[in-house]
C-alpha cells in the first residue's frame, strides 16, 4: 500500500461540519477587533491607481470597467468585498490591479491567494507577466516558511485530519496575511464544509472573494458566503431566514429592495452590458474520417489489445480502466504516436507478456504496410480550406502528445506555411518569444496541453482539436484561449473523429453538449461543481472522463450501447446546464435589477 494511501486514510477530504472549540472563536473574534480597531486609522483616501502607469504596458486590453472596479475595492470597501462581476469580464485582472496598487500603497505586505487547482498556474503567470509581482505556490507544509506572496490550490491545502483535529496546512492560519484573495468563491456555500472552515480561521486584515454566482440554489448559499466575509452583517441565520425567505422558494426575497440594499454595502458587481466587452460565437465543426479497410483492421486490432490481451509480464491481466487511461489515448492520437506506444511494448518483456507483445507486433507490421494516413490528410485538407477561404487567418492545432505534434509539423510542411511549435520544453522567455511569432509572422501554432493555461490567443478565431481529451475541461481550456475579451470574431472550432465509432459520440457530448452551447467562458465548472462532477474520480481523472471510460469498457466496443451511455451522460449534464440557467436568471433578479 502507497504512503498516499495511508495517508488519504487519515486525512479526510470530504465535506463534512468539523467541531470547532469555543475558545477558538473567542481568540478569532478578538483578533477581529483589534483588526477592526487598525482599521479606524484609516489611510489618506484612494482617488486614482498610482500603479497603473507601470503596468498598462503589460495589459492586452485596457479596460475602464476593470480600473473602475479595482479603485472602487480599494477607496469604497479597503479590499473587503465580493468581487460578483459577471462571468467573462476578467476579474483576475481587476484583482491584479488591486494587489499591485495595495503594494504600491504599502498597504499590504503578507498576501495569500486561494484558488481551485485548475487555476493555480495561470493565476501565478498572470501576476508574474501582467502585474511583475511573483507569488510562490504552495506544495508543502514547509512552504509557508517565509513567504510574503503565496498562492496556493485551496483543495490541496484544506485537507483536515480527524485523527488530530488538525488542519494538514495549519501554518496558513498562524501567519496574519495582509490581503486574502478567494476565487471562485461559490464553493465556500457551505458553511459546514472543511473548505469553508478552513478559509474562516485565516487571520486577514482584508478579504476579496471572487465569484459570478453569490448563489446557485438557495439563499442560504449567499448568507453563508456573506456571513464568511463579514460576520453579522445580514444578521443571524434565523433572522435571515425570518426577514428574508420566502417559504416554498428558496430562492426568493420577501423583502428584495431591502437584501439588496446590504448586497451593495459589500458587493461590486457589472453586467456584460455595463462595460464594453463584446462576445463572439463558438461554432462547432465535427470534421469525419473515413477510415481505409487497412487502417479499419488496425482500430479493431488496438481495441482487442486493449481489452483482452493486455497482460503484464506475470500473466496477470492489467485493469480495464487503467489500460485504457494509460494508453487508449497514445494510440488514437495519431499513426505516430501509436506505432511509438505499441513499439514501446514490443520491447519491454520484463513489464509485458508475450502474447501482449505479439499482438502489439501484429498491428505494428499492419502499419508498416499501410497506404494512407486518413486523419493526416483530413487535416491538411481541412487547412488548405480554412486558408483558400482567406489567407490572412490563423489556425491553432491542440493535441495530447509531443510525438503527434513533431508528425503534424512534418506532414505540414508541403503546405508551405509558416508554423511554430508550442511545448512544455520551452522556458517561459521562449513561450513568450514563440507567442510573438505566432502572433506577428507565423500561420498555424501547433500546441500540447501546456498551451492551454494562461495564454491568450484573441488574434486567432480557428481552433482544431486533433484528438479531443476525454475531460471536458481540458477542453474547454482549449477553447478559452481564443475565447478571450478582444475577440472580434466568430470562433471555428473544429474536431476530427473518425466515423462510425465512439469519437463521434465523445466529440458530440464534449463539444456539442457542453463546451459550444452557447455559455460563456467559466460557466462550464460552475454547472460541473453543482453537479458534484467537476473533481477527480476513482482513478484520479476528471469524474465525466471516468464516467465515458466507464460506457466504453461497459459497452464492449457495441457503438450502440456506448450511444445509449453517453445519452445518459449528456441528460445529467443538460439538467444541470438548465438548473445554471434558472439560477442566473433569479440572480439577475436579485443583484442587477434597479
Amino acid at each position: 500500500m502507497s504512503n498516499e494511501i495511508i495517508i488519504q486514510e487519515s486525512f479526510e477530504d470530504i465535506e463534512e461540519e468539523i467541531i470547532v472549540d469555543k475558545d477558538e472563536f473567542n481568540s478569532r473574534e478578538i483578533a477581529e477587533l483589534k483588526i477592526k480597531a487598525n482599521e479606524l486609522v484609516s489611510d489618506n483616501e484612494i482617488n486614482e491607481l498610482i500603479s497603473y502607469p507601470k503596468i498598462k504596458k503589460n495589459l492586452t486590453y485596457n479596460l475602464p470597467h476593470q480600473t473602475d472596479g479595482a479603485l472602487k475595492i480599494l477607496r469604497d470597501f479597503n479590499c473587503n468585498t465580493l468581487l460578483a462581476d459577471e462571468v467573462g469580464l476578467g476579474k483576475t485582472i481587476t484583482t491584479g490591479i488591486v494587489i499591485k496598487e495595495s503594494i504600491e500603497r504599502g498597504m499590504v505586505k503578507k498576501i495569500l491567494i486561494l484558488t481551485p487547482p485548475s487555476l493555480v498556474d495561470q493565476w501565478v503567470a498572470e501576476l508574474d507577466e501582467k502585474f511583475e509581482i511573483k507569488f510562490k505556490i504552495i506544495e508543502s507544509e514547509k512552504d509557508w516558511e517565509d513567504t510574503d506572496y503565496a498562492i496556493a490550490s485551496i483543495d490541496r491545502v484544506k485537507i483536515f485530519n480527524r485523527e488530530t483535529g488538525d488542519f494538514r496546512h495549519k501554518a496558513a492560519h498562524e501567519i496574519p496575511w495582509d490581503l486574502l484573495i478567494v476565487d471562485e468563491a461559490h464553493k465556500l456555500k457551505d458553511r459546514r464544509s472543511i473548505r469553508t472552515r478552513f478559509v474562516d480561521k485565516i487571520q486577514k486584515k482584508r478579504f476579496l472573494i471572487l465569484t459570478a454566482t453569490p448563489f446557485q440554489n438557495d439563499l442560504i448559499e449567499l448568507y453563508n458566503l456573506l456571513n464568511l466575509l463579514k460576520k453579522g452583517h445580514l444578521g443571524t441565520i434565523q433572522s435571515f431566514r425570518k426577514n428574508f425567505l420566502e417559504k416554498g422558494n428558496k430562492r426568493k426575497p420577501v423583502q428584495p429592495e431591502e437584501l439588496k440594499r446590504k448586497l451593495k454595502e459589500v458587493m461590486v458587481r457589472r453586467r456584460r452590458n455595463e462595460t464594453t466587452v463584446s462576445y463572439t460565437n463558438r461554432i462547432p465543426r465535427t470534421i469525419s474520417i473515413e477510415l481505409s479497410d487497412q487502417e479499419k483492421i488496425i482500430y479493431d486490432e488496438i481495441h482487442k489489445l486493449i481489452k483482452s490481451n493486455y497482460f503484464l509480464s506475470s500473466g496477470m491481466q492489467i485493469n480495464g480502466k487503467l489500460a485504457i487511461y494509460a494508453i487508449l489515448p497514445k494510440i488514437t492520437s495519431s499513426s505516430k504516436s501509436a506505432i511509438e506506444s505499441l513499439q514501446k511494448i514490443v520491447d519491454n518483456p520484463e513489464r509485458y507478456h508475450e502474447c501482449t507483445r505479439e499482438h502489439a507486433q501484429k498491428i505494428l507490421d499492419e502499419y508498416s504496410n499501410l497506404k494512407k494516413d486518413s486523419k493526416i490528410e483530413k487535416l491538411a485538407e481541412l487547412i488548405k480550406d480554412i486558408y483558400d477561404e482567406d489567407r490572412n487567418q490563423k489556425v491553432l492545432i491542440y493535441t495530447k502528445h509531443p510525438t503527434t505534434l513533431k508528425y503534424i509539423v512534418e506532414k505540414l510542411k508541403p503546405l508551405n506555411l509558416k508554423i511554430v511549435e508550442f511545448t512544455g520544453a520551452s522556458s517561459r522567455e521562449e513561450k513568450s518569444e514563440i507567442i510573438k511569432e505566432f502572433k506577428e509572422n507565423s500561420d498555424i501554432m501547433i500546441s500540447t496541453e501546456t498551451g492551454c493555461e494562461g495564454l491568450n490567443f484573441q488574434f486567432c478565431n480557428n481552433l482544431i482539436n486533433y484528438d479531443l481529451p476525454w475531460n471536458p475541461m481540458a477542453v474547454e481550456q482549449r477553447i478559452g484561449r481564443i475565447d478571450r475579451i478582444g475577440q472580434t470574431r466568430d470562433m471555428n472550432i473544429f474536431s476530427l473523429a473518425t466515423k462510425d465509432t465512439i469519437e463521434e459520440h465523445v466529440i458530440d457530448l464534449i463539444i456539442n453538449k457542453m463546451c459550444c452551447v452557447g455559455l460563456v467562458i467559466g460557466e462550464l465548472p460552475v454547472i460541473l461543481f453543482n453537479l458534484g462532477l467537476d473533481g477527480k474520480g476513482e482513478f484520479g481523472s476528471n469524474k465525466i472522463e471516468e464516467m465515458i471510460m466507464n460506457q466504453f469498457i461497459d459497452s464492449k466496443n457495441n457503438l450502440k450501447v456506448f450511444s445509449k451511455g453517453i445519452k445518459e451522460i449528456e441528460k445529467v449534464i443538460q439538467g444541470g446546464i438548465d438548473s445554471h440557467l434558472d439560477s442566473k436568471k433569479t440572480t439577475s433578479e436579485l443583484l442587477d435589477k434597479k
